[in-house]
């Protein structure tokens, strides 16, 4: 069977070097408090200051991380530099104090980035380590106290969503050892997401979503039911999916020099990864060919496409390429 990653991998590693090793342009969400010195996101990020912003460069590393165990050893030598232990200290030091910085999207990244580091066979990668399980119990107990207070979840189909970020900190919680962290997303997801039916799909999707907010949602109560309820709960939240349907329709891009429109390559990468999990979960075929499409819609963009692609898309094109891999694996099996 051909993998989609073992296409992929080649292709993205030159880019995600790029993005490892070039600092500019760069964009910070630095909260200034009165008395603050001057800023300077080089010194303040000497891990993940590079990839435009401090989550592109995260996600970028755990990407690298994915492709280095595949002996990309540009990507290896590069991961070492990065993510030393003098310099995810010193990233760890400033989310300690600015416990809202990059929540939750970049939390959940470095969550993942650091819970791949723990498991990792590339020596070069090794020595930094020990620093991210210490970035990750940081972010842990602040994802444990923001849990603990948010209201509601957030269903915008950008950073801010809530059940994108709990799916990827659930991924992470194990190689962490976030016992409590895990239970907190589970009961979580559950008072939120446990009872929603009939998912208003027509209200996706957003001109800058890079995230279906029912796809998201439903990607991380596969994570949390057993494979008999999610799919009584999904035949509930889904009722009717139409070819049609927003959520399998492949999203046009009319102008990717537009940081916000370009997201939608985004869309159809994070749809297509979202919905080869589900099938593979509801053993779906159909929904495995949707993801296909998506995938063929917009992967050449995280190899080829313009600044505001190359940064952040070669992550989401992974994901993707390796959810529809696993997914195509299941389904042979049960042939």
């Amino acid at each position: 069977m051909t993998r989609l990653a073992d296409g992929l991998a080649p292709r993205i590693a030159p880019v995600l070097l790029a993005n490892l090793t070039t600092p500019w342009p760069y964009h910070d969400s630095h909260v200034f408090e009165n008395g603050d010195p001057p800023h300077d996101p080089f010194v303040a990020h000497p891990a993940f200051a590079n990839s435009f912003d401090w989550h592109s460069s995260v996600h970028s590393h755990w990407t690298a991380l994915q492709l280095a165990g595949r002996g990309e050893a540009d990507l290896a030598n590069a991961l070492a530099r990065n993510l030393s232990a003098a310099n995810v200290a010193a990233e760890t030091k400033y989310l300690r104090r600015r416990e809202a910085y990059e929540r939750p999207y970049g939390w959940a990244w470095a969550l993942l980035l650091a819970a791949s580091a723990q498991t990792c066979a590339v020596k070069a990668v090794c020595s930094g380590a020990a620093a991210l399980w210490q970035m990750g119990t940081a972010i842990g107990d602040a994802a444990l106290r923001w849990l603990d207070v948010l209201p509601f979840p957030v269903r915008h189909g950008v950073h801010s969503n809530t059940a994108f970020a709990m799916g990827l900190m659930h991924d992470a919680c194990d190689a962490l050892k976030l016992d409590t962290l895990k239970r907190a997303i589970e009961q979580r997801a559950q008072a939120w997401f446990g009872a929603d039916r009939e998912w208003p799909a027509a209200f996706e999707r957003s001109g800058n979503d890079f995230l279906s907010p029912a796809l998201a949602e439903a990607d991380l109560m596969r994570r949390i039911l057993a494979r008999e309820k999610f799919a009584a709960w999904w035949h509930g939240f889904i009722p009717e999916l139409s070819p049609q349907s927003p959520l399998l329709s492949v999203a046009n891009v009319p102008k990717v020099a537009d940081g916000q429109i370009v997201h939608l390559h985004g869309l159809n990468l994070s749809r297509a990864a979202a919905l080869a999990a589900i099938a593979r979960s509801l053993r779906d075929s159909t929904l495995l060919e949707y993801a296909r499409r998506l995938y063929d819609a917009s992967v050449d963009r995280a190899v080829t496409g313009h600044y505001s692609e190359l940064h952040w898309l070669p992550t989401f094109a992974w994901r993707a390429a390796t959810a529809i891999d696993a997914s195509e694996a299941a389904m042979a099996d049960l042939d």
